[in-house]
């Protein structure tokens, strides 16, 4: 079902990178960003809310976000939901040592009211997703893989990603350092890239060489979606197309 599903919708949507600047970084932080700085253990407690506290990535993922669900709200105004999933790296969360070296990405659901969405800042949108950042715990993430475990999980899954339904992914990679790791024999790569050619909404952020460039996104999008997100006046004016 979802192979037939995925050759039938592979001609609509393809990967399109979008170039993320220093200069444009450092206004969305000023901006949206100004909230009281927290540790991890801070951000944990009950005491000190998660929410008091918003990273650069979640200013940018709320940006991405924000950006095509005004777009599906246009496109799609009788479905009232947006989806937003997260590959978090929980190994601080469930205890497991940072040596470990294997894949500790877990995958963070998310969703929100499409007009909420609308009514809020791009700050209320980055506190929504660091506050459900803040609920993952081992209890939380031995819950999450119980359901997926169940037949229901895979209905839910292609729920979300029906062309038609608003959903932003990220792959968060662009912290790595993968031009001082990688070598294959024929010295350090002078790029690096991964496409994000899965779905509609996948994104993979990637590092560059360039200081004046931190990151580009690869993100994959239906082609109706992406010419609204070109004239998107608040999405565009923090990311280059």
């Amino acid at each position: 079902m979802f192979k037939e599903y995925h050759d039938n919708a592979r001609d609509t949507f393809q990967v399109f990178r979008f170039s993320v600047t220093q200069k444009s970084v450092e206004i969305l932080k000023m901006c949206h960003g100004n909230l009281t700085n927290c540790s991890f253990e801070q951000s944990q407690s009950h005491e000190f809310p998660c929410t008091s506290y918003v990273s650069t990535s979640d200013l940018i993922c709320a940006l991405f976000w924000r950006a095509i669900t005004r777009a599906h709200l246009k496109l799609f105004p009788d479905d009232p939901h947006t989806c937003m999933m997260l590959a978090c790296d929980i190994r601080k969360r469930i205890g497991v040592s940072q040596a470990y070296c294997g894949n500790a990405s877990f995958p963070l659901i998310m969703h929100m009211s499409k007009t909420a969405m609308m009514r809020q800042s791009i700050t209320s949108t980055a506190m929504h997703i660091r506050h459900h950042i803040g609920l993952l715990s081992a209890g939380f993430v031995h819950q999450v893989m119980e359901f997926m475990a169940t037949p229901q999980s895979m209905q839910y899954l292609m729920s979300m990603f029906h062309p038609t339904k608003s959903f932003f992914s990220a792959s968060i990679i662009n912290k790595f350092p993968m031009f001082d790791m990688l070598n294959f024999g024929f010295g350090k790569p002078v790029h690096v890239d991964i496409p994000a050619y899965l779905n509609p909404g996948f994104s993979i952020w990637m590092p560059t060489r360039s200081q004046s460039q931190p990151l580009y996104v690869n993100l994959s999008l239906n082609h109706k979606v992406f010419d609204i997100m070109q004239a998107d006046s608040e999405f565009r004016h923090f990311v280059d197309i």
